[in-house]
């Protein structure tokens, strides 16, 4: 038995000999080697040049959030100043409507003795218009006068290019003296429009000028009563009587009613209707008499 056993562990001994591998070729192993090196190498130039790019874009994201942040702060100090600003700037707008207000104001006051006279044929008033309206205005408008005659500060043309021959003749712009007598004035005109308003076709002479007298006003008023033309004629043709007040609402007096702009008054004049009574022979003997045509507003000066 122990020769036995002695001789199977050497059987082993030998079985487990000839299983242990032989070295590697060293050769190989450098090989390998060589290789590794390599790869790694080429990895980490790739690897390189990407950290290298994200670098850079990191530092223009740096870059970018705090130029971001730059804008920001602007924005919010500039909402800030246009906040503060829009509430200046509501301010002056209100108070250059108020100064705007106030000088139209001023320079309609200035212009209260006016009277602005269209239709005078040119060169009526000759040389001398102020001695010319003072004698012929109350003559025209048969105005009582204590010396024959009304006192005027100044009478001109108006600045407004003279048209070509044939056309509608320059306004003639004509300053009283005393305010009072200007109010006579346009009350004459208005009676007397009144009165030729009332007339026929027939009962009126082709050949006599149509002058108009009207107060005057300044361009900004002059163009707010300019957009009430359309109305008026729409209230003549339906015989309706209106009066344009100072400084440009428009009263319906049927119905006592007063409108600040033309689209107030739509559909309150095509409900309303009231005709004007005939005149009266005697209206249409006086008219004859005087062989006037006047158009003058029904109105009285502001």
């Amino acid at each position: 038995m122990p020769a036995t056993a002695s001789l199977t562990h050497e059987g082993e001994a030998e079985k487990v000999s000839t299983d242990v591998p032989p070295d590697p070729d060293p050769n190989l192993i450098q090989a390998m080697k060589s290789m590794t090196d390599n790869i790694v190498a080429v990895i980490d130039a790739k690897i390189s040049t990407v950290l290298q790019a994200i670098d850079n874009q990191s530092s223009k994201i740096q870059s970018i959030v705090q130029r971001v942040q730059e804008a920001e702060n602007r924005i919010d100090v500039t909402e800030t100043t246009c906040t503060a600003n829009e509430t200046k700037i509501q301010h002056l707008e209100k108070r250059v409507r108020d100064l705007t207000e106030q000088v139209d104001d001023l320079e309609n006051r200035g212009r209260r003795c006016n009277v602005r006279i269209i239709g005078l044929p040119e060169n009526t008033e000759g040389s001398n218009p102020v001695r010319f309206f003072e004698k012929w205005i109350p003559d025209y408008l048969q105005v009582d006068t204590k010396v024959g005659k009304l006192k005027l500060e100044s009478a001109h043309c108006s600045l407004a290019p003279k048209l070509a021959q044939g056309g509608r003749p320059c306004p003639v712009i004509v300053q009283f003296h005393n305010f009072q007598d200007k109010q006579r004035v346009m009350t004459a005109a208005t009676k007397l429009f009144t009165l030729n308003s009332k007339l026929t076709l027939s009962s009126r002479d082709p050949d006599a000028p149509k002058i108009s007298f009207f107060n005057d006003y300044s361009a900004a008023v002059v163009q707010k009563r300019r957009a009430f033309n359309e109305v008026k004629t729409r209230l003549r043709e339906l015989q309706m009587e209106y009066a344009l007040l100072y400084p440009a609402t428009l009263s319906v007096k049927d119905g006592r009613a007063k409108f600040v702009s033309p689209e107030e008054i739509e559909d309150y004049e095509v409900l309303k209707s009231t005709a004007l009574p005939a005149p009266s022979s005697a209206m249409v003997k006086t008219a004859k008499a005087k062989g006037q045509l006047l158009a003058a507003p029904l109105i009285s000066p502001p």
